[in-house]
């Protein structure tokens, strides 16, 4: 993805996601059939893909993603405290974006591709470099 700052964050929590083994992602309700999707169509267009989406109920219009072996992410209007966390800005706006990236980075291969994510990809992300907009 190219443009603003949201977009790396996007791409950097979609490869975080695809490198860890599962993920939960805790929403308002109104991802669930969304989230559903997004399994199935990996499923469909990234088999080789052993991944395991949970869809988890909660009373925040924040969406968070919690990675297994992985750090984790999360969709707000607010940034977290911890910069071990990939903050998009924003609200569900942005969940299609997201589940497009996840879905073009697994039907490209990744993680197990070389160079299919981008140069962006091999650089060490930088969280508060991301949330001053420089990146």
């Amino acid at each position: 993805m190219k443009g603003s700052n949201g977009d790396a964050a996007i791409s950097e929590l979609a490869r975080r996601i695809l490198r860890s083994t599962g993920v939960k992602i805790i929403h308002d309700g109104g991802l669930t059939q969304e989230i559903e999707a997004l399994a199935s169509e990996l499923s469909d267009k990234a088999p080789k893909i052993i991944f395991g989406i949970e869809s988890e109920i909660g009373d925040s219009a924040d969406i968070y993603f919690l990675n297994m072996n992985s750090q984790n992410g999360i969709i707000s209007q607010e940034a977290p405290i911890s910069l071990e966390t990939v903050w998009i800005k924003g609200g569900a706006e942005k969940w299609n974006f997201l589940k497009n990236q996840i879905v073009e980075l697994g039907r490209a291969g990744y993680p197990g591709c070389i160079g299919c994510a981008g140069p962006a990809a091999s650089e060490p992300w930088d969280e508060s470099i991301s949330r001053d907009g420089k990146n």
